[in-house]
């Protein structure tokens, strides 16, 4: 079976290779994504909430004799 693929040194090229080769290109991520094309979903983390300044501490004071 032969894939049709783009791969990272030349994405802009589609090539065709065989299963083997499409393994190991995968395997070395020198596949480009597709999902470039595809529509990038929202976000869905919730913002970071605001920061609040912190009260100053108290510290314990120990009387020594």
């Amino acid at each position: 079976m032969s894939h049709k693929v783009r791969t990272t040194m030349s994405p802009d090229e589609e090539i065709e290779v065989g299963d083997a080769e499409y393994l190991d290109l995968s395997r070395q991520g020198l596949l480009a994504e597709e999902s470039a094309t595809e529509d990038v979903p929202p976000a869905t983390a919730a913002p970071a909430p605001p920061k609040t300044p912190e009260a100053p501490r108290k510290t314990s004071t120990s009387k020594e004799s």
